[in-house]
């Protein structure tokens, strides 16, 4: 399945569309749409794809995608239980690059912005001092109207084009390669990996899944993600752990096998080469800015063994 092309709500009163959603969860499906999209994450967490990126998002996740870059926001399982109390709360600004005009950006005054969108292709993660003000600015946006609901999206992308503390996700090479293919399985593979990544999901189950050949499958895989499906899955295993060393109620041996992996010299390998530190290090961390007291006795343990 191609990425689905989703057309956003808009209406003739708004020349651009500003939403606050409240959800079971969060579209979860690869997608992309003509315009610039502003999300901030005020609830919700899951795993991020914009381009060849993957990352974990929970609360306060505030990104910025350019035009046509195909992403996917797929919450924790938590969330599709029938007997979930979990929902999601975001506020999600979409617009047209021209929607003001099309020789706006061109002005001497707006080079900057122009710039912006531009590096926002391969979608920009925004961070510190800029994230705070950025939050805020996405609340106050919902309150406004007319002409100053203009001047405060524009506020707002100045702040961030002048900003040293955006991030880029997704990689050039993937943003100069990436071609829509109206032949695309990659939804289908997406939806079937981030389902199964905690069993042993092999290519070739997964290619017998999107009734393609491993070989093939291997390839084509490449081409589109920029990355093998063997990197794609330990991404998504060593996310998860993260999370999972975050909640603190599991021990390294316990969160090693409950995301995926099959032995804890291979967990601790492949957690350090994607994350810089070993799993006993990042919970360390971790409990320098939590109490200890409220970690699982499992987890005390662990850090006192280290």
């Amino acid at each position: 399945m191609k990425p689905i092309l989703r057309k956003v709500d808009s209406n003739a009163e708004h020349s651009f569309s500003v939403r606050e959603n409240v959800y079971p969860f969060l579209y979860n499906y690869w997608h992309y749409h003509p315009e610039v999209e502003l999300t901030y994450i005020r609830k919700s967490s899951g795993t991020r794809l914009a381009g060849d990126s993957i990352d974990r998002f929970s609360d306060g996740d505030l990104i910025l995608l350019g035009p046509n870059l195909p992403h996917m926001w797929r919450n924790d399982d938590v969330y599709f239980e029938k007997s979930s109390d979990q929902h999601i709360e975001a506020v999600a600004i979409h617009f047209r690059e021209d929607f003001w005009g099309s020789t706006f950006l061109d002005l001497p005054e707006n080079k900057h912005i122009k710039e912006l969108i531009r590096k926002s292709k391969r979608g920009l993660k925004i961070k510190g001092k800029t994230h705070a003000i950025i939050s805020q600015q996405m609340e106050t946006i919902l309150q406004v109207k007319g002409t100053k609901r203009i001047l405060q999206l524009l506020q707002i992308l100045d702040i961030l084009a002048l900003s040293e503390e955006l991030e880029p996700l997704s990689s050039q090479g993937f943003i100069d390669d990436y071609k829509m293919d109206p032949n695309d399985k990659i939804n289908e593979i997406y939806q079937y990996t981030l389902s199964n990544f905690k069993n042993g999901i092999s290519i070739d189950e997964v290619a017998q899944h999107v009734h393609i050949s491993p070989n093939y499958f291997c390839r084509y895989f490449k081409k589109r993600t920029s990355k093998t499906f063997i990197e794609f899955v330990t991404e998504l295993r060593v996310g998860h752990a993260c999370k999972l060393i975050l909640d603190g109620n599991l021990s390294i041996s316990q969160i090693c096998y409950e995301s995926g992996f099959n032995n804890l010299s291979n967990f601790n390998r492949k957690f350090k080469e994607l994350t810089g530190q070993a799993p006993s290090d990042y919970y360390k961390e971790y409990s320098k800015n939590n109490s200890i007291s409220n970690l699982h006795p499992n987890v005390i343990r662990d850090l006192e063994h280290n």
